[in-house]
C-alpha cells in the first residue's frame, strides 16, 4: 500500500479531472469539507484562490490541510502553490493531461451543450474565448500569448516532470498507473463527459432554456467539429509538452 500522503492534484479543464475527483470520493480520499469539484472553498463556497499565494504561504495551507487530515485537494494553476507542493515531503502531485486537440474540442462541446456558449463552429469558439495552450499557461499562470514560447514549455515540462504521477488521459495503463501510486482499485466512477453519464442532465438543462434543437442533436449524439479543425497555433505548445513528457526520443 502506498504511503498516505496529502495529493495535490493539478486540474485541466477537460482532461480527466473530474474523474480523478470521483476516483478520490470513491477510494475514500479526505477532500476540503465545502469544495467544488475538489478546489477548496471558503465558508461562503467560494473557490479559495490559491494562485494568490505565495510559496511560504502555500506551504503553510499544505501544513494545515496536513493537520486536517485532508487526502485529496485539487487546484487548477498557480505555479507558487504547485512548486511548494512539489518541495513538501508529504505531498503527492498527481496530473492528468489529453491530447490537446481533444482537450479543445471537447471544452467547445461542454461549453455548447451546457449552453454556455453559443458558436455555431469550433473556430468562433476559439477565436470568441481566445482559448490558446490551456496546459502551459495554467502551470505558468497568466501572461499574454506573445509571452508564451518555447522556453515557456521547457518550463512547464520541468515542472511536471517533478510530479510523482502523470497520467495520460486514454493510455491503457492510466488506471492501473493509479492504483500501483495511490492505491486505488475502485474505478467505477462518472467521468463527467458531455456524451456520456452527463447527457440527459444536459438534455433537460437544454429543454428548460429552449434550445430544443440543441437537446436533440445530443440525444443523437453528434459531436460539434473533429481534432482536425483544432488550428496547430492554437496547441502548438501544449503539444510539444505532450511529447516531451510522454514521448522522450
Amino acid at each position: 500500500m502506498p504511503e498516505k500522503k496529502l495529493n495535490v492534484f493539478l486540474h485541466f479543464r477537460k482532461a480527466g479531472g473530474t474523474r480523478m475527483v470521483n476516483l478520490a470520493l470513491a477510494n475514500g480520499e479526505s477532500l476540503w469539507d465545502n469544495h467544488d469539484n475538489g478546489k477548496p472553498c471558503d465558508s461562503l463556497g467560494a473557490v479559495i484562490d490559491l494562485t494568490k499565494l505565495t510559496i511560504e504561504q502555500s506551504l503553510n495551507f499544505i501544513e494545515d490541510a496536513i493537520s486536517m487530515g485532508k487526502s485529496f485537494i485539487s487546484v487548477a494553476r498557480g505555479k507558487s502553490f504547485i512548486e511548494a507542493a512539489i518541495r513538501h515531503p508529504q505531498v503527492r502531485t498527481i496530473c492528468s493531461l489529453r491530447d490537446p486537440k481533444k482537450t479543445c474540442l471537447s471544452n467547445y462541446n461542454y461549453d455548447f451543450y451546457l449552453v454556455e456558449a453559443h458558436d455555431r463552429n469550433l473556430s468562433g469558439y476559439i477565436q470568441r474565448t481566445q482559448y490558446s495552450n490551456p496546459y502551459t499557461k495554467s502551470i505558468l499562470h497568466g501572461g499574454n500569448d506573445d509571452e508564451f514560447n518555447q522556453q515557456s514549455v521547457g518550463e512547464a515540462v520541468s515542472i511536471l516532470q517533478n510530479f510523482d504521477v502523470l497520467i495520460e488521459l486514454g493510455h491503457p495503463d492510466s488506471d492501473r498507473l493509479i492504483s500501483q501510486h495511490l492505491g486505488w482499485n475502485n474505478f467505477d466512477v462518472k467521468s463527467h463527459s458531455t456524451q456520456a453519464e452527463d447527457r440527459l442532465w444536459k438534455v433537460v438543462n437544454m429543454i428548460k432554456k429552449g434550445r430544443v434543437i440543441r437537446a436533440v442533436t445530443l440525444m443523437l449524439g453528434r459531436k460539434r467539429g473533429t481534432p482536425e479543425e483544432v488550428p496547430e497555433a492554437t496547441i502548438h505548445l501544449d503539444q510539444e509538452l505532450m511529447n516531451r513528457l510522454f514521448k522522450p526520443g
